[in-house]
């Protein structure tokens, strides 16, 4: 856990950052991240007083990690860009922690629906992104059986709209065979997201997102899922590419080799594992001490 002991006050603090030594300012770095963090400060500000919106500490923390971890990752030789920006921010009076990384491994599997529910997972894939693409799914009861499996072939499309035109797909097989009560799980955030809150921000998925809704009455339950968790579906997905053609499988011999070992290992319960990484960074420590600056009134007037 980051741990932050702000000792200046905050017009004091960005003085020092932009009259620093040119030895400090030597990583451009350091200024934007500077730059970006005030840029964060000001729009909650501005939405809060202009927009009656709350300004969340969190919210405002939570995108500044994110643009931190990310940038971090992008720049060369971390451990000597770490060391210079501790030092930078050490001379402008911050307690500064370097920075740490760490990998969670959890265990997913694939679970069945209950007694009288149908579970319809499905993929999509884009070899490019955008790129040729494909999606697949599969519909299984609480027994782990199928009622069917599909792969399709999409053209040039990018992942997230495979992912929705795969939707769309599996649940017009269920609309033929007028089939209700389904769980729906997919391995996309977004769209899980999406679906969960019935909006679509994105302009292309607009024809694709009408006839999902055309269908949501048939949709009980909506869950995400980690791809680990969800192999059969990836694997129809990828025959989808690689076939460029659509396909509609009644029985689990009749799919790919790939997609029947994935449905085996899930219908046995066999579970995968998925290895998640995650840092830390001081920067964040400045972030910290500004929201606190924050909540004391010194930026929100």
């Amino acid at each position: 856990m980051l741990s932050y002991r702000p000792t200046r006050p905050p017009l004091e603090v960005f003085r020092r950052v932009f009259d620093s030594p040119t030895s400090v300012k030597v990583c451009p770095f350091i200024r934007i991240s500077i730059a970006y963090m005030l840029w964060e400060i000001w729009k909650g500000r501005n939405s809060s007083r202009y927009a009656g919106q709350v300004m969340r500490a969190t919210e405002i923390m939570r995108h500044v990690t994110q643009w931190l971890r990310s940038t971090h990752s992008l720049v060369p030789n971390k451990t000597k860009r770490s060391r210079s920006v501790c030092e930078a921010f050490g001379l402008w009076g911050l307690h500064i922690i370097p920075t740490q990384t760490w990998t969670t491994v959890r265990s997913v599997r694939w679970t069945p629906p209950r007694a009288g529910q149908w579970k319809l997972n499905v993929d999509g894939a884009s070899q490019g992104n955008p790129g040729s693409s494909g999606g697949g799914g599969i519909l299984r009861d609480s027994t782990g059986c199928i009622l069917f499996a599909f792969s399709n072939f999409y053209n040039i499309q990018t992942n997230t709209v495979a992912e929705a035109m795969a939707i769309r797909d599996g649940l017009f097989l269920c609309e033929e065979q007028n089939i209700t009560n389904i769980v729906l799980e997919s391995d996309s955030k977004v769209l899980v997201d999406m679906l969960r809150a019935d909006s679509c921000p994105h302009w292309r998925l607009k024809n694709i997102w009408a006839d999902i809704m055309r269908c949501r009455g048939r949709i009980t339950t909506i869950t995400h899922q980690f791809r680990e968790g969800n192999q059969t579906a990836d694997a129809l997905a990828a025959h989808g590419v690689r076939s460029r053609r659509r396909t509609v499988f009644s029985f689990w011999q009749d799919m790919p080799l790939e997609a029947r070992g994935a449905h085996r290992l899930e219908r046995l319960g066999i579970p995968s594992f998925t290895h998640t990484p995650h840092s830390t960074t001081g920067l964040s420590t400045t972030v910290a001490y500004c929201l606190e600056e924050i909540r004391g009134g010194y930026y929100c007037r």
